[in-house]
């Protein structure tokens, strides 16, 4: 007589065999993979991404070994009391991953420089709180202020605006159709909140499974693959820098190469970056000008510090340097150009300011970035005591 099992009965025979598969496979991948399971950022409802509270751990990008410590509201390094002090000049610094700069200690980055130098300088002493999340633009980092930052109260809030990729994180985040810091969008639903949920349960399993991690590295390997497939050819090859050595006879005759040809609205949210009429610029202008009505209502000050990333100041075309600075004159704005200063650098001494095969300032160009920048913002200290 045959038995008759039931469905209970069935589905757990069918996932013991399932569940001992990927155990295995598990096992495998961390004996003969490298396994990194420590993952900082999180996804955020409103700005995409932020880091998550209270996480450190070892993490390793291009080859660059380094620890992170995220405190308990998202911001990587020491935590500050959201009141604000008296007598204690408060700096909300706002930017992407130069700003950030996961790979450098905290009191070695820029941010940290800034603090202790111009405590020594003003009385009552002067505390910079690092907002900045790699891989976002103004549009990200004004939904920042409006999320984090404002609640903290900063006497100043600075913009650290890079020219690498902060047009086109604008411009892609609004064609992406995310929520909107121009029309006020921060309301979130409960598809968001489940939306976060599902996301950094993936982080989760990112950091918990070594074979959830392989196939998701192997997944994004073959993605990038395809999508260079249909990349205009100045975008798959990486322009070179002058002063690095070549493997090349020194007498060799070198034929002059054509700058890469860019084009005001194509297709490409890169070109946006060369043209200050261009839809990406246009964006970052309204940005910057609703940032600017924010800040003033909460009762502080607004500047934007603005450079370059390692190959922008040997090999691209002009950029729309001082259409910018005027641009944020007009509007009010404190500005100031480190750009023009990391250009003047001698190239055998320029990509000391950078780490090799990652592009992000080094602790020498942390340091030359608050050097060049620390007077800039005394100034607007001192100006706001008088």
């Amino acid at each position: 007589m045959s038995r008759k099992f039931s469905k209970k009965q069935i589905f757990i025979f069918s996932a013991i065999p399932i569940l001992f598969f990927l155990f295995i496979m598990e096992f495998g991948v961390r004996a003969f993979w490298k396994f990194e399971p420590n993952r900082v950022l999180c996804y955020h409802p409103v700005m995409g991404r932020s880091y998550c509270p209270e996480t450190k751990g070892f993490l390793t990008e291009n080859k660059i070994k380094m620890h992170v410590e995220v405190n308990a509201d998202g911001l990587l390094g020491k935590a500050y009391p959201v009141e604000h002090l008296p007598g204690k000049y408060r700096i909300a610094l706002l930017g992407d991953s130069f700003t950030s700069a996961e790979a450098v200690e905290p009191e070695l980055k820029f941010a940290g420089v800034w603090e202790k130098g111009l405590s020594n300088k003003v009385p009552g002493g002067v505390e910079v709180i690092n907002f900045g999340v790699g891989g976002t633009g103004t549009w990200q980092q004004m939904q920042m202020f409006h999320v984090k930052a404002r609640k903290y109260k900063p006497d100043l809030t600075v913009v650290a605006f890079c020219w690498c990729n902060d047009i086109g994180n604008n411009i892609d985040k609004f064609k992406s159709g995310s929520m909107s810091p121009l029309l006020d969008e921060y309301e979130v639903g409960w598809f968001k909140l489940f939306q976060a949920k599902r996301k950094n349960f993936n982080k989760w399993l990112w950091n918990n499974s070594a074979l959830y991690q392989f196939t998701r590295t192997k997944y994004n390997h073959l993605e990038h693959y395809f999508k260079r497939m249909f990349l205009p050819d100045y975008m798959k090859k990486a322009p070179e820098v002058k002063g690095v050595p070549k493997n090349k006879k020194a007498d060799a005759k070198e034929k002059p190469k054509a700058s890469p040809e860019y084009k005001v609205d194509t297709v490409s949210i890169f070109d946006d970056l060369f043209f200050f009429d261009s839809e990406g610029w246009e964006l970052t202008r309204k940005l910057f000008v609703k940032l600017n009505q924010e800040v003033q209502a909460n009762g502080g000050k607004l500047a934007v510090i603005h450079f370059g990333g390692a190959h922008q100041y040997r090999n691209f075309p002009e950029l729309p340097l001082k259409q910018f600075d005027n641009f944020l004159g007009s509007q009010g704005i404190a500005h100031f150009n480190a750009f023009d200063l990391f250009k003047k650098i001698d190239d055998a001494f320029l990509m000391q300011n950078f780490i090799p095969n990652d592009g992000h300032f080094s602790e020498i160009g942390h340091r030359h970035f608050a050097e060049f920048s620390s007077n800039f913002l005394l100034s607007l200290i001192n100006k706001s005591k008088d």
